[in-house]
């Protein structure tokens, strides 16, 4: 049995030497180690099983150096680089990274001497089970991030983090290995071959841009979710076995579905950050993880809560989760096939869907949640790190807000204020302002998803990292209501293809990104929506001057065949075939990149199909080369989202905007953001807000 390093091995104990089962002649390295077999082979070289003669007992013995030819100035410079390398991985002492022993120079060869480690690798686990369930994965990964953060620490990168690499022994111990193509930050990205270094199905995309620095920690976490996801889905996130085949997949569909992941989907959804400088860090890592095992150092995780049925004022647990089918028998995980996990967690007999359960968060004696760690987390990645305990605040909420507020309602049918959502008069209101405040506390920063792309209604400068627009003002502006100064709200750049998921999996508070609302989606994304807070017409824009069709209206859109571009997953998505319009085979996740293909003259597309305010944002930007053809038929109601089982927010939330639509702060703030783009010289006339009571 072996991993792709080698460092794992049968046969043969600390005793016994290995002349005595074989008489041919050995390679010996320094009159020490004697190369007993090859057992495997990883980035460079092969992995040898070694007997120390001197300790007397069996290593693993790798060579660090590229065997291909080379000059003798590249040959001297690769030596030198493999000493530093070998040098700095002996001085990593971690539980979860292997013990280098010794490091040897020979004339053209740079060895190091690991521990020979008995085990399976984890593509070994994989290959037998297909899956694995969520507190296995979650306590092979935590072991994996905490062996990369002693990696790192050490200002060491391993740039082949893969399952084939993690050697999972008995009793749970998960050990990573194949460091013989680790190197330092900094290092150059490619090697003099001119490829990059690494395997393709778990390399960063960062690798491939230009002007990129080569390998950095965050490469290494990207692979670490890789590998979370290949875990708990039993497939790769981006199909693939050539470079370019990987790295065109991540461009495409950059938000792979999750469906059994559960509440390891906010860690893997930040690992899978395309932006390194979002991307969690090891020590982070860890800590998501260790709540997702619920270990007794870290606060409780919770899945979404749901209030108890009307009926019963008691909260009961509900019963747990049911695996889904798998797809094959393959990907069956019985218990007492796979071994313990080594951190403490309940043992699964499969992949675990996310049911809605009542958590039991860790409380005060005055009731209040403990308070939220400050981890240093880098900017977008807040709303992963928390999400379980927003839950938790979800759970008092429940418990409040549902129980206490149905036994007060007992006698008095529970009368509602269906414009801003607030409960009647009597025990209820108080119940409902401190499960806010429970929700609050849990809750430091308001986490917001918006686009960062939309002219007018929500643009995001990377370079000043200021958002402006129309959405994001209505979002400070109900943020305020809500109680929060605009320090402390953060903006999390969304796209129509992923907002939904960012909400469910616990990245984002709130969505307000020109998301139009449909029963439909709030049905099939797990989501509610208040509002709405503007009404967009709809549209399409065209080139200014086109070779081949004159387009002026829509009809001459829909006459001429020609390719329609709009956003996946948008409104307009399903709707253009069925008025009639052509449509590509494939839809882009963004609207900026159906207009940069309708400025590609190569291009098949000739029009982008969307909301006439946010197609009017680029036609304003582009004036030469874009128009916008008059507005359709049909509105798109903009809606603020939020996740289905959070009911006090939602609460909190419609009366909050119920409190800016009816100011003079909505008129002023079309004026200030959307006139420039309408031509318009007054404000419409403000929407009305749907009622916000629950079914």
């Amino acid at each position: 049995m072996h991993n792709d390093d080698g460092v794992s091995g049968v046969g043969g104990g600390a005793d016994g030497h290995p002349e005595d089962r074989h008489s041919a002649p050995r390679t010996v390295i320094e009159g020490r180690y004697e190369l007993v077999e090859p057992i495997g082979s990883g980035g460079m070289g092969e992995v040898w099983k070694a007997y120390d003669r001197r300790l007397r007992r069996f290593v693993a013995v790798k060579g660090l150096l590229d065997r291909r030819a080379m000059p003798p100035d590249a040959q001297a410079a690769a030596i030198h680089r493999a000493r530093r390398e070998a040098e700095a991985l002996a001085k990593i002492e971690h539980q979860n990274v292997v013990t280098v022993h010794d490091q040897i120079e020979t004339a053209d060869q740079v060895w190091i001497v690991m521990k020979l480690l008995e085990g399976r690798s984890l593509a070994d686990l994989l290959s037998r089970d297909g899956v694995l369930g969520v507190p296995r994965a979650a306590a092979i990964g935590l072991q994996m991030a905490q062996g990369l953060r002693a990696v790192h620490e050490a200002s060491v990168l391993h740039r082949d983090v893969k399952p084939g690499n993690v050697l999972v022994r008995d009793g749970g111990q998960v050990v990573l290995v194949d460091f013989g193509i680790a190197t330092f930050e900094g290092a150059d990205r490619v090697t003099r071959y001119g490829g990059i270094i690494g395997t393709p199905p778990y390399l960063a995309p960062e690798l491939f841009a230009p002007g990129t620095p080569g390998p950095t920690p965050a490469s290494d976490l990207w692979a670490l979710g890789v590998t979370l996801y290949e875990m708990v889905e039993g497939r790769l996130p981006f199909a693939g076995s050539e470079v370019w085949e990987v790295q065109a997949n991540i461009q495409q569909h950059p938000d792979p579905v999750l469906r059994y992941a559960g509440p390891l989907g906010p860690v893997i959804q930040g690992l899978l950050v395309t932006d390194p400088h979002r991307r969690p860090d090891a020590a982070t890592a860890e800590q998501m993880l260790r709540e997702v095992l619920a270990d007794p150092g870290a606060p409780t995780p919770a899945r979404a809560a749901t209030p108890a049925p009307a009926a019963t004022p008691a909260v009961t647990q509900a019963p747990p989760p049911t695996a889904p089918p798998t797809p094959s028998a393959a990907l069956s995980t019985p218990a007492a096939a796979v071994p313990e996990p080594a951190v403490p967690g309940p043992a699964v007999s499969g992949p675990v869907v996310p049911e809605p359960v009542v958590p039991e968060p860790a409380v005060s004696s005055s009731g209040a949640l403990p308070p939220e760690p400050s981890p240093a987390v880098s900017r977008g990645g807040r709303g992963r790190f928390r999400a379980w305990k927003v839950a938790a605040a979800a759970a008092c909420v429940v418990l409040l807000a549902g129980g206490g507020w149905l036994i007060s309602q007992g006698n008095s049918g529970g009368q509602r204020d269906d414009a801003s959502g607030q409960q009647g008069a009597g025990t209820a209101g108080g119940d409902t302002e401190k499960a806010w405040q429970q929700w609050k506390n849990a809750t430091k920063r308001l986490t917001i998803g918006a686009k960062e792309d939309q002219p007018g209604l929500s643009l995001h400068d990377r370079k000043t990292d200021a958002w402006s627009g129309f959405d994001i003002d209505i979002a400070y502006s109900l943020a305020r209501e809500l109680g929060y100064d605009k320090d402390q709200v953060d903006f999390y750049g969304v796209t129509t293809a992923n907002r939904a998921s960012k909400l469910k999996n616990g990245e984002v508070d709130l969505v307000i990104a020109s998301y139009s609302m449909t029963p439909e989606r709030e049905k099939r994304d797990g989501i509610r929506f208040v509002g709405p807070y503007y009404k967009a017409g709809t549209s399409l824009l065209v080139r200014r001057k086109s070779a081949k069709y004159d387009l002026n209206e829509a009809v001459d859109v829909k006459r001429n065949h020609v390719d329609v571009c709009t956003a996946r997953d948008s409104t307009y998505a399903d709707r253009l075939e069925k008025e009639g319009y052509a449509t590509g085979k494939w839809q882009p996740d963004t609207y900026k990149e159906c207009v940069e293909r309708l400025l590609d003259k190569s291009s098949s597309v000739y029009a982008v199909a969307s909301d006439d305010v946010l197609l009017a944002g680029y036609a304003k930007n582009d004036p030469a080369q874009l128009k916008l053809l008059p507005s359709g038929v049909g509105t798109e109601p903009y809606g603020v989202a939020m996740r289905k089982d959070d009911p006090v927010l939602r609460t909190k939330v419609c009366s909050a905007l119920k409190k800016v639509l009816t100011g003079d702060e909505w008129p002023k703030t079309y004026m200030k953001d959307l006139s420039p783009l309408t031509g318009r010289k007054t404000a419409p006339s403000r929407p009305e807000l749907r009622p916000c009571s629950d079914e």
